[in-house]
């Protein structure tokens, strides 16, 4: 019993060790909110400007 209970945490341990260069990955989705939000912010900033001005 102690065997197999080693053995199942070593197993879900790989796994995961496996999913975490995935994780680091960033899609397609991602990439374009980050495009986005930079949009944002700097279109705010130039709303800013042009309404302190």
């Amino acid at each position: 019993m102690n065997m197999l209970k080693t053995l199942t945490i070593v197993v879900i341990s790989m796994v995961f060790i496996a999913g975490l260069p995935a994780c680091e990955k960033k899609n397609s989705a991602e990439a374009v909110g980050e495009k986005i939000d930079e949009t944002a912010e700097e279109t705010g900033d130039i709303l800013n400007e042009k309404i302190i001005d």
